[in-house]
This record gives structure tokens, C-alpha cells and sequence, in this order.
């Protein structure tokens, strides 16, 4: 059986803080055969950093169409792999993009105007054994075959590899010897036969303690020229990249043009994250505490923000009810009342508890009960759907920030890990109001638009890209050249 792709990911040792010294946690990367034409070209991450454990999720996007996914995760002992659902990623994806809504602009004529608060977003078969390679464990999870392996001897894993189908790329051999050494264990996926995947499915790697590495070399392998990378992160902290500059899209040229309802933000952040330190940056566009059970306003959305998910016409008021929502529209659960339990949870001072071993579900009857002071992860569960109660165990609701950082990063900067430490702890909104306006003849007509207050003005005439800044930059020759990406409401 040929391998199409290959991704490994890292796991480190736990460690006692939130916030430890570099160990690695997570990562991914991947490989394929020199006659395969598999490019990965994202990656999106959840990372949920707790005293108790830590959680990564994630998802592989790429330019073709494999057959088959492998992967080979090294870990240590303790670390379990477990399916996630399409639903988280698609949640926190649609309820952190960026969104951006039109100047307020009226028209110069007798009798009022043409208001405009338009808003937009624009945002196969079994494994072999080894006589140099322990096989520990055999199982499945969701889509995936899967094997715990363990060796001491460099080398044996790396032959085990190849001949039960894994092209390991001969640059990469090195770097699974070191994990050896390291006295790492590791777990191999394979996409079972006859499983039909477009997409990859999300996994998540649970381990105790708590770390916020993630090693980038590892994320080189297997991509082009440059890696787009979505990290969100959930703690009791709003976090950052170390050693990593911070982009910034400058809000003062960000402009909307009526004619296509379109933005330039995606025109703006694509120049702030290469012009910022050769492209070695990230984006903060998004950073709330308590934002995942309890709803937000903007002065963009000053009546609250409201989650419409796709299957669904009736929007809900917090991240926690569009997940639930989005997994009944995705049949990755029937429990129709834990939006309702939800609601309930905003303001819970306690520390959330799992009751059951560890790898067993939360729906195991061998799960017990959590100690008294404790808030029972079960609670958060929406039957299979247990994304969000995996990732607040050992944290306190109320005190959690949801943050989202993107890159674009060039294969240079994927030469040292990404270590995670607390930032400003500031609020970065993702509802913008674009300040100035392309085309706003399409509302006025021949009169003069007045923009957001603005007196008439002889030099703004139909047609008339109003901005001097936007201006030099031919900003409004992008959009009609290029046309802006707009993020639907609906999950990407």
C-alpha cells in the first residue's frame, strides 16, 4: 500500500505550570513520496493549556487529493490520541474570523439619507510487527487505524516505517532518531481501507500537565514555499508567540467598497504579515475572556454579536451554543438541550473535572464522580460531541480567553519552535468598521455621501475613492483587479 501523506506531530514531557520551559507539546508535519503532488498548505490548531493537561487538536489542509493519511506522533508515555469533530474547528473558525461592516455613510439630500450599517464578513491494511520495534497497542479511532510503537534502537523505527508503507524522506530520519533517544514512544494512523476522506479528519493528542510548545521544524516537512497556520488557544490567559514579531493590519486604510460589498482587510493583512520581520510574524485578530459561554458586543455590533451556523437559520448568542448548534446541523450529536446547560455555565467560578480514566469517554459507565468544588466535565458534553468539555478540563469558566492567531509563514521561519507565554492582556476585537468608502455613489446616487458625519465635500464626488492614504496605495485598483476573499458567515 503506497503512502500518500505523512504527518508527524511531537509531544513533550508534562510539565507542573501552565506555563513551562520548552518542552514541545504538539506539531505537524508531513510527508509524501517523491511521485505524489500533495502540498500541505495549512494548518489549523486548537491548543487548551490547563495545570491539568494539555490538548491539541489538529487539521491538516492541503492542495490535492491523497487516498491515504498516515501519520507518526512521537509522544510520551501517558499521551492518548482521540477523533475531534468537524464541528469545533468549524465553530471557532466562523466565530473568530474577521468580520467587517460599512462606514456609516448618508446622502447630502433634503429630507434624510440613505443609511448604510451594511455588515459583512470578509473575512488499508494492518500493520506488520519488528523484532527491534514493540508494537504496544492496536485500536481505531474514528476514521484512522492506529498502533502504539516503542523502540530504543536508532534506526528500527525509521525501517518499521518503510515497510509498512511510510515514505519516511531520508531528512527526516534524523529527527525520529533524536525522539528515540529522547525515549519517546510513538503513535502511527493510517486512513482505514475503503474510508472515502476529502478532508482530514481532526484529531486530538491529550496528555497531562501542561505545555505550551509547539516545535515549527516539524511543520517544514511536506509544505511549499509558504504555511498558512489558524491557532486558537484556550487558557486563563490571552496568549502569544515568543521570538515572533506582531503583525498589524493598519485599521486607518481598511475601506469598503458598496459596488461589490467587499472589504480590503484581506488585501491589508496579507502586506502587515509579510512586511512584518520577513514574514516571521502572527496575527492576533481575535482575543476574548469568557467569550466561549457568555455573549460579546462590539461597537461594530453594539446590539451583541449573534452565531448563525450553516443548517441552521435561528442565530444563537455565544461560541458554546454555535457549537452545539453546528454539531446537530453535522450529525455529530442528537443532544438538543446542552446549549441550554451551557447557558448556566458563564459565570462558574469552579475548576472543571474529568470523572473518567484516562482515553475513556466521557459516556464510559466506568467514569466516576468529581470531588466536591468541582464542576463535572460531563456537563459540557453533548453526548458524542465532548470537544469543549475535553478542552476546559482544569479550567474555570469564566476566567477563559479564546484567542486566534494566523501566519503565513515562509520555510525560513520554520526553524524554531513556537513557544506560547501570556500577552497584554488586552481585548482584540474581530468586528471592524471600515473608515473609508469606495463607490459610495452606489448608495447616493448624484448626491454627495456624507461619511460617518462628514460635511459635503466637493472632491468626493460618484465614483471617487475617498482616502488620500487608500489612495496612494491604489487600494480601490486592487479590489477591482484582484476582488477581496470574503469570509462567509457560515464556517470556511
Amino acid at each position: 500500500m503506497k503512502l500518500r501523506l505523512l504527518a508527524l506531530l511531537a509531544l513533550a514531557v508534562p510539565s507542573s505550570t501552565l506555563l513551562s520551559p520548552r518542552e514541545a507539546l504538539a506539531c505537524g508535519g508531513c510527508f509524501a513520496p517523491p511521485t505524489q503532488t500533495t502540498v500541505v498548505n495549512a494548518h489549523r490548531m486548537v491548543l487548551s493549556l490547563s495545570p491539568v493537561q494539555s490538548v491539541l487538536w489538529d487539521q491538516i489542509q492541503y492542495a490535492g487529493d491523497p487516498s491515504e493519511f498516515a501519520w507518526v506522533l512521537p509522544v510520551k508515555p501517558g499521551a492518548f490520541l482521540e477523533v475531534g469533530s468537524d464541528a469545533w474547528f468549524e465553530t471557532l473558525d466562523a466565530a473568530t474570523s474577521v468580520r467587517i461592516t460599512a462606514p456609516n455613510s448618508t446622502c447630502a439630500t433634503r429630507g434624510g439619507g440613505c443609511g448604510a450599517t451594511l455588515g459583512s464578513s470578509d473575512a488499508a491494511g494492518a500493520f506488520g510487527g519488528g523484532d527491534q520495534v514493540t508494537v504496544l497497542h492496536r485500536g481505531t479511532v474514528g476514521p484512522y487505524e492506529t498502533v502504539t510503537l516503542a523502540t530504543d534502537t536508532p534506526g528500527a523505527l525509521n525501517t518499521w516505517l518503510e515497510e509498512n508503507g511510510f515514505g519516511v524522506d531520508a531528512s527526516t530520519q534524523p529527527v525520529i532518531d533524536a525522539y528515540v533517544e529522547e525515549s519517546f514512544d510513538f503513535i502511527a494512523l493510517k486512513l482505514q481501507p475503503g474510508k472515502d476522506v476529502k478532508e482530514m479528519k481532526p484529531v486530538r493528542v491529550v496528555m497531562p500537565g501542561a505545555n505550551p510548545t509547539l516545535p515549527l521544524r516539524m511543520v517544514a516537512a511536506g509544505t511549499g514555499a509558504n504555511v498558512a497556520i489558524t491557532l486558537f488557544t484556550i487558557s486563563e490567559a490571552r496568549l502569544a508567540p515568543e521570538g515572533f514579531a506582531a503583525a498589524a493590519v493598519p485599521i486607518d486604510l481598511l475601506a469598503w467598497d458598496f459596488a461589490p460589498q467587499e472589504s480590503n482587510y484581506s488585501v491589508l493583512r496579507e502586506k502587515a504579515l509579510a512586511a512584518a520581520d520577513g514574514g516571521r510574524a502572527f496575527l492576533t485578530p481575535y482575543a476574548q475572556q469568557g467569550s466561549l459561554f457568555s455573549p460579546v458586543s462590539s461597537p461594530a455590533a453594539p446590539f451583541g454579536v449573534r452565531y448563525t451556523t450553516s443548517g441552521s437559520t435561528t442565530p444563537v448568542d455565544t461560541i458554546a451554543a454555535a457549537f452545539a448548534q453546528q454539531g446537530l446541523a453535522n450529525r455529530e450529536t442528537q443532544d438538543t438541550a446542552c446549549a441550554v446547560r451551557f447557558a448556566e455555565i458563564a459565570t462558574e467560578s469552579r475548576a472543571v473535572a474529568n470523572p473518567c480514566p484516562a482515553g475513556v469517554p466521557l459516556s464510559d459507565p466506568s467514569c466516576g464522580e468529581v470531588a466536591a468544588g468541582q464542576l463535572d466535565a460531563r456537563e459540557l458534553a453533548c453526548g458524542a460531541l465532548d470537544d469543549l468539555a475535553v478542552a476546559m478540563v482544569g479550567l474555570h469558566p469564566k476566567d477563559v480567553w479564546l484567542t486566534r492567531l494566523e501566519a503565513n509563514l515562509p520555510r525560513a521561519a520554520l526553524d524554531t519552535d513556537l513557544v506560547l507565554s501570556p500577552a497584554p492582556q488586552e481585548r482584540v476585537d474581530n468586528w471592524l468598521r471600515a473608515r473609508v468608502s469606495v463607490h459610495a455613489d452606489v448608495l447616493c446616487g448624484a448626491a454627495t455621501p456624507l461619511l460617518d458625519g462628514d460635511r459635503p465635500s466637493r472632491t468626493r464626488g460618484q465614483g471617487t475613492l475617498v482616502g488620500m492614504a487608500l489612495g496612494a496605495l491604489a487600494l480601490a485598483a486592487a479590489i477591482a483587479r484582484r476582488g477581496v476573499r470574503r469570509l462567509a458567515s457560515r464556517p470556511a
